[in-house]
């Protein structure tokens, strides 16, 4: 059984970029964010030597591809349902990536097929990820990562933003969106088969007077928890 309704999830992309046109975005997220994250993918992945196959998962508007594609040891691969998206903005932005049009519940890639898979803030649209993991354990090579970054269904500001009325009503948050906390998440990566090797909340600056304090929240357990914007979870196929 599916977990996602792809037509709404379709047309709330294409609904989206109608609106927005070149300003499109899937994550408003800049290179100060993607360096915060990268530095936590690079104790696990070595930069500079070596050739990695990986595939952005729900690639979309490309902000999470397009960085990947600047680490010269990466051969980039991007998926998204959204074949519209792809092969009009996505493939402009990034004319070097290769771009396939598929379903992250039923992926159309062979098994062990990438050393590192990544996303960033895909599997909350699934009410459920277990077919969206099992499926990434599956094109993921022994040893393979997977990198998610994630919002923070805990966050009270996330919360607000995908339950009240008002979002739903600009037609940009689905039925299928359902964040959810790292706890439950590193929970449901490792009934998928997949190590968990290490977790951080990031990103405070969803409220812009909090950003210069970013170092200091994350160094409180629990505030660190609940108030971070994002998660990322390094994982590991055995």
């Amino acid at each position: 059984m599916l977990t996602q309704d792809k037509a709404e999830e379709i047309q709330i992309n294409l609904a989206q970029l109608e609106r927005e046109g070149e300003n499109y975005r899937g994550s408003g997220w800049g290179k100060k964010k993607m360096n915060r994250v990268f530095n936590l993918l690079k104790k696990y992945v070595d930069f500079e030597e070596g050739h990695y196959s990986v595939l952005d998962l729900g690639c979309g508007g490309m902000t999470l591809g397009k960085e990947l594609h600047k680490i010269s040891s990466f051969n980039v691969v991007g998926v998204d349902i959204v074949y519209q998206l792809l092969s009009t903005l996505s493939k402009k932005r990034t004319p070097d990536i290769p771009l396939v049009s598929g379903d992250i519940e039923l992926l159309p890639f062979r098994d062990n097929s990438f050393d590192l898979i990544a996303h960033n803030q895909v599997l909350h649209h699934f009410l459920a990820r277990h077919i969206a993991l099992s499926e990434i354990n599956r094109v993921l090579k022994p040893g393979g990562l997977l990198f998610s970054i994630e919002t923070n269904g805990w966050n009270p500001y996330v919360y607000h933003w995908h339950h009240s009325p008002k979002s739903k009503k600009k037609n940009f948050i689905g039925d299928n969106e359902n964040p959810f906390g790292v706890l439950k998440f590193t929970k449901e990566v490792a009934q998928a088969g997949l190590k968990v090797r290490e977790w951080k909340m990031i990103n405070f600056d969803f409220v812009q007077i909090l950003s210069p304090f970013d170092p200091f929240f994350s160094a409180i357990p629990l505030f660190n928890m609940v108030f971070g914007g994002s998660m990322v979870v390094c994982a590991q196929k055995i």
